[in-house]
């Protein structure tokens, strides 16, 4: 797993210090944000990442659920990132959206130990992005978080959990990777309707260690920003595109808190309408830009068309238009959908009936007496 972190510069700090605020917080004004009321309540939104230590006294009050879906064995190093995300997604003195429920879903990463739940389940699944991408929307949740690298584009099952995401509402926002590059191909920013993130510094500026790409939507300030260390036990400095993530994501969950009437493909025009580049112009290092948190707050989504502004992203992003109608009419390859409790076949292959956990009502698809 790819952390994000470009560096950590021990800073001499008791073990049991309290980070109390980041330096974001100043910069998107969220002192303001909380005393309007603007706190993530009513929003779930779901992390996918390594275990988050709960315990740790940044997330003190926070309502955070945490899920496995196989045992391995997690590094210092990843409990370390995996905390720090919560504490800037709902952290009590600094979070984004400190009233937001999070469920944290801690995934493998590479080089982990895993056991052999995690070999032996359905195909092998239980490890991958994909899973836990479909395990989050099973569970509700309304915006996801995906603070790591590469999500495995081999992963064909991957373009029917994002196709998913798209027709159910569900916002996925995730990093553009540390590389100073274009790294489109790397990032979960390739596919359609996901909201690609790239970092800013404090100053506004594109960081310089930021990569970018065809699929970046929006900005955000990636650091650096004090985390616990659980390999070190002191407090250290850390900055990435996994940062910049939940600054954006939790942006979001403020605005859909903000705005309960809005549809989600509100909620992205309103990100694409609300980022700072001159005249909200895309390009390919900040997206629309770093988004405009006041602005969030001040402009009802609900004036903009209903329409996805990311179900086409250029380049050959996927799933296509054409594919997420096909999962809405219940027509998509049901061999190629694991882990999905809503989907429903309702095409001619009569081999659905007999497919282990998949309802089946087959020749019912509406695409049939479309005209």
């Amino acid at each position: 797993m790819a952390t994000g972190a470009l560096a950590a510069t021990p800073a001499p700090a008791r073990a049991d210090d309290t980070i109390t605020t980041q330096d974001y917080f100043s910069y998107y004004k969220l002192d303001t944000t909380r005393a309007k009321g603007y706190t993530g309540t009513g929003v779930t939104i779901a992390m996918i990442d390594g275990p988050v230590d709960t315990s740790a006294p940044e997330l003190a009050g926070a309502n955070i659920t945490t899920k496995t879906l196989c045992k391995y064995e997690a590094t210092n190093a990843t409990k370390t990132h995996a905390t720090a995300i919560a504490s800037v997604l709902v952290s009590k003195n600094y979070g984004l959206a400190p009233d937001a429920t999070l469920i944290a879903y801690a995934m493998p990463a590479e080089g982990e130990e895993i056991s052999n739940e995690c070999r032996q389940d359905n195909k092998g699944l239980k490890r991958t992005s994909f899973a836990q991408f479909e395990t989050a929307m099973n569970d509700g949740a309304q915006i996801i978080s995906y603070s790591s690298s590469d999500p495995n584009h081999e992963q064909v099952p991957l373009k029917w959990a994002i196709a998913r995401a798209i027709a159910q509402g569900v916002i996925i926002v995730g990093p553009m990777g540390n590389d100073a590059r274009d790294e489109n191909h790397l990032s979960l920013a390739w596919w359609s309707g996901t909201v690609g993130v790239s970092a800013v510094d404090s100053t506004g500026q594109f960081a310089s260690y930021s990569s970018w790409g065809q699929g970046v939507v929006a900005a955000g300030v990636g650091g650096p920003i004090k985390v616990r260390d659980y390999d070190t036990g002191t407090i250290t400095d850390t900055q990435g595109t996994s940062i910049s993530t939940p600054i954006v994501a939790g942006q979001i969950a403020l605005a859909r808190s903000r705005w309960p009437e809005a549809t989600p493909n509100q909620i992205l025009q309103l990100v694409t309408h609300s980022g700072l580049n001159p005249n909200h112009e895309w390009n390919q290092y900040t997206g629309y830009g770093p988004l405009n948190m006041g602005g969030m707050m001040k402009t009802d989504p609900t004036q903009f068309p209903d329409e996805n502004p990311l179900a086409d992203k250029g380049g050959g992003s996927t799933p296509t238009p054409a594919e997420v109608q096909q999962y809405i009419d219940g027509i998509a390859p049901f061999g190629e959908i694991e882990y999905d409790d809503s989907y429903i076949y309702r095409g001619v292959n009569e081999d659905a009936l007999v497919r282990e956990g998949l309802t089946a009502h087959i020749g019912t698809s509406p695409a049939y007496h479309r005209k």
